[in-house]
């Protein structure tokens, strides 16, 4: 059907990949007759250039995402920018963040109209239907709006089944690892578990169905089978909260569902990447996950310290964490982890048992930092409660109550920020670098040499085990440090971030220049190639970011 004027919505979120949340969004208002723009706002620098494309589509509306709260001060700075530069149309918020404090975002910013709490997709076509037919703004099914002084929500609306939506739209660039192209989908929304800290949890929580709702295995290879062969993608990457559900036997039912049907689909040509909890992890299960194409699983690992399972709500057993990466090992399956090490009850005793943890796993890739606090979460709930939240809704923040773990949090923020923080910083470097590898070695296993493997694990042992070093040279620091002598503090710090640096440049280079050696591999080989007896060739749209 012909576009109407003005049927024009703008999606303005973070898309360093294809960003699915708004592409799902993009694809439900596009079912209804809308035309849906896609503005990617990675950083204050995109500000600018963003609000131009947005002005110039004179767009209906213009949807902003929030689901990260460390963003969202940004973002609603854009919302107010936007409407003073002249923006006439209906501006939005959505997002797990938006979701959880959708009262305090009407009544702090005018440039808001209203809030789309949950998912999304009903709720937005809806809104885009009123607005575009001219009637009055009223509190829809899952919409917040404001009316005068008085905020008013709207009944929550069912979680939608997620084989009735529509294929998230999609770019027509894909990710790209040498000639291997990628996509992000899933497979589920939600998780089973109820962590203390996570905002998956209080975001589900807060809905209008299950916790955890599952998409079926024909659905999904339906969608992997079209992105097969109208994009030439071979890399699919579940951006599932939890690939699995609290089962075994349910989780093995699934699979193997899901590997019938990709043989079924042909596709068997392809990799896989997926996000678990350490209970997941099942030597059948597993294995039958590396013969569908699993190069690399996210194992949640977030805690091995007593006091930080018991606190944190993880709800698994002081062995399940070395167990889960054991049996990934044994199966020779890539895998990465982050740790929390510092959270609100952290003791010098249980970093000391974090950092030990470290230690006996250095050759996987992972990294470390502190529970952030989430609106809707137990864990803001908790401090709340305690008094000892400090900060406002944009951006809380507390002191653990261990000074000395506070200061030795606050050493390692300054010393370890250039290797942990951003996306080409080491630790991340060291775990995509990792994955690319995987995916150089399934689509181009003639190109692997001997020992390559072997000596990329030996690199990320390395960068592993310096941390190590330095997070227990910290730890004996500040057990005897005195916290009111500020110069001695400062001394340490600024010297353990200089050793981190230089370290750093030592291992950049050496990830660098393992990766341009297997670039230069790939094109004397001949460059792109065809993967699949159907699927079009891999033809390189963009880089890998390095």
């Amino acid at each position: 059907m012909p576009l109407l004027p003005r049927r024009t919505v703008a999606l303005v979120g973070a898309e360093h990949g294809e960003n699915l949340s708004l592409r799902y969004l993009a694809a439900a208002v596009h079912q209804l007759g809308f035309e849906p723009l896609i503005v990617a706002c990675n950083a204050p620098e995109d500000h600018e250039r963003a609000i131009e494309a947005v002005l110039a589509s004179d767009a209906l509306l213009c949807g902003l995402s929030l689901a990260f709260q460390v963003r969202a001060a940004e973002m609603l700075g854009f919302a107010s920018e936007l409407r003073a530069r002249g923006f006439a149309g209906h501006i939005c918020v959505g997002g797990h963040f938006a979701t959880l404090e959708h009262e305090a975002l009407l009544r702090g910013y005018p440039a808001v109209d209203s809030v789309v709490r949950h998912d999304g997709e009903q709720t937005l076509g809806e809104l885009c239907e009123l607005l575009c037919d001219d009637r009055p703004l009223r509190p829809l099914a899952g919409l917040a709006v404001r009316e005068g002084d008085t905020i008013v929500t709207g009944p929550p609306r069912a979680a939608p089944q997620l084989d009735a939506l529509a294929f998230p739209l999609r770019s027509s660039q894909a990710s790209l690892i040498f000639d291997v192209k990628g996509a992000p989908l899933v497979a589920s929304r939600g998780c089973y578990g109820d962590c203390a800290f996570c905002c998956i949890h209080a975001y589900n929580s807060t809905a209008l169905g299950p916790r955890v709702r599952m998409r079926s295995m024909d659905n999904v290879v339906a969608e992997m089978k079209q992105e097969y062969h109208q994009r030439g993608i071979r890399l699919f990457v579940f951006h599932d909260d939890n690939f699995f559900v609290p089962s075994l036997r349910a989780n093995l039912d699934r699979c193997r569902a899901l590997h019938r049907s990709m043989r079924e689909a042909g596709l068997v040509d392809v990799a896989l990447v997926l996000k678990c909890r350490p209970n997941d992890v099942d030597v059948e299960l597993f294995r039958l996950l590396r013969e569908m194409g699993l190069v690399r699983v996210y194992v949640g690992v977030e805690t091995q310290s007593s006091e930080g399972i018991l606190s944190l709500s993880r709800r698994i057993g002081p062995h399940d964490n070395a167990r889960a990466l054991g049996i990934l090992a044994q199966l020779g399956i890539y895998h990465s982890f982050n740790l929390l090490l510092f959270h609100p009850e952290a003791t010098l005793e249980g970093v000391a048992v974090e950092v030990d943890f470290l230690a006996d796993h250095a050759e996987v890739p992972f990294n470390f930092g502190r529970v952030e606090v989430y609106a809707g979460t137990p864990l803001h709930q908790t401090l709340s409660r305690q008094g000892r939240l400090r900060g406002s809704f944009l951006s809380w923040t507390y002191e653990i109550r261990d000074p000395k773990v506070e200061l030795l949090f606050r050493i390692a923020s300054f010393a370890f920020r250039t290797r942990n923080s951003g996306l080409d910083d080491v630790a991340n470097l060291n775990a995509s670098f990792r994955l690319e590898f995987e995916v150089f070695e399934r689509f181009h296993p003639e190109l692997v040499e001997p020992g390559e493997r072997q000596s990329l694990a030996q690199l990320s042992r390395e960068i592993g085990s310096d941390t190590v070093a330095r997070l227990r040279e910290a730890i004996d620091f500040v057990r005897d440090a005195d916290p009111s002598d500020n110069e001695a503090i400062s001394a340490f710090t600024l010297a353990l971030g200089r050793r981190i640096s230089a370290a750093d440049m030592g291992f950049l280079s050496a990830l660098r220049g393992c990766k341009k050696r297997l670039e230069m591999r790939v094109a004397a080989a001949g460059g792109p190639r065809e993967y699949g007896r159907a699927g079009p060739s891999c033809l390189k749209e963009r880089r890998s970011r390095w």
